[in-house]
């Protein structure tokens, strides 16, 4: 037979052994402190305070061992214990205990705020929502109710099998068409016409192509990358989107036909797109919310189209220093394209 391991008793005496080690060590290192002021106090004329300066030790500390060590000895030097003289003594009866568990299994998904709202509205127990709270994590532990998070299905995490790969952090665009950012987003306009918004800003020139559809699909996004194409005045070599289901399937069918690259961001990163989060804005404010017209989507269209050009070639930028991203482009990569 061949013995991998110990005795758990064998582990057990080590660490005991270890920790006895570490008391002694500190006893010893304690003592030896008193001994050397003591010695200093005798054979010099230094201050207190310029002795304790030299052990690296604070007058108070050393009195008080000293006065320890005198009543206890040895024992005295070993470190108090923490524990206050008075502990809190728990206000949780076992009717509120009861109570609980007994609304929570009746309504599984309430927390402590809305639990602690019935004894108070219902039951007319005043007790503190924190006491609520302490009962829930005990509960919790000992198996009697489940967290609230269990009783859904998790979210499955998309796996990057196709063509789209997965945006890693710390990736950014130093020349026009890379890492173009494509959202889209519903908007209403006053006279009550739903649209679904598409938009794609290049990060570096901030040169803006949009597109107003009436749904939000794949094979919409892939028009929308059509359009894109063959109005950018640059090559569109990769792209940035969310996880929306519009940006799957076709569209990524699209992109690999196509030879761009897509990159989809993590969940909860806005941020990462903000220069298309930010011209959404811009266009809800300056275009959609003007919008008076009739609910004509071809009329929308070609009102869209005189605003992205105005956008592109008039509308001054401060994160340009107040220049068009077309001009921008023309002074700063025109000759590299």
């Amino acid at each position: 037979m061949q013995i991998k391991y110990l005795p758990t008793s064998v582990y057990r005496l080590n660490r005991i052994a270890n920790n006895q080690q570490i008391v002694n060590e500190t006893v010893k290192t304690r003592l030896k402190h008193i001994n050397k002021f003591d010695k200093l106090k005798r054979t010099t004329n230094l201050k207190d305070h310029e002795i304790c300066e030299i052990l690296e030790v604070s007058r108070a500390s050393i009195f008080n061992w000293k006065k320890r060590y005198k009543a206890q000895k040895e024992q005295g030097l070993l470190n108090k214990s923490r524990t206050p003289h008075k502990k809190r003594t728990s206000t949780q009866t076992k009717e509120l205990k009861d109570l609980v568990l007994m609304l929570r299994k009746e309504n599984p998904t309430y927390g402590k705020a809305k639990i602690h709202a019935l004894l108070k509205r219902d039951h007319n127990l005043h007790t503190s929502e924190s006491t609520v709270g302490r009962i829930l994590k005990k509960l919790i532990s000992l198996g009697s109710i489940d967290l609230v998070h269990h009783l859904y299905t998790p979210k499955k995490r998309r796996v990057f099998d196709k063509y789209a790969k997965r945006f890693v952090y710390g990736m950014k665009a130093k020349t026009p068409g890379e890492l173009v950012q494509i959202d889209h987003m519903s908007v209403y306009s006053p006279t009550n016409f739903k649209v679904k918004h598409f938009a794609a800003i290049d990060p570096t020139t901030k040169y803006l192509e949009a597109q107003s559809y009436g749904q939000a699909t794949s094979r919409t996004a892939a028009k929308f990358l059509e359009h894109l194409i063959e109005n950018s005045p640059f090559e569109i070599k990769s792209i940035q989107v969310d996880g929306g289901s519009e940006f799957m399937k076709d569209f990524e069918n699209a992109c690999k036909e196509k030879n761009i690259a897509l990159y989809v961001l993590p969940p909860r990163k806005p941020k990462w797109n903000g220069c298309v989060e930010r011209s959404n804005r811009t266009l809800r404010e300056e275009f959609y919310q003007i919008y008076q017209r009739p609910a004509d989507m071809a009329e929308l269209r070609e009102m869209l189209e005189e605003y992205v050009l105005k956008y592109n070639t008039y509308r001054p930028h401060h994160s340009l220093k107040l220049k068009t991203p077309m001009c921008y482009y023309i002074d700063n990569f025109k000759e590299v394209a």
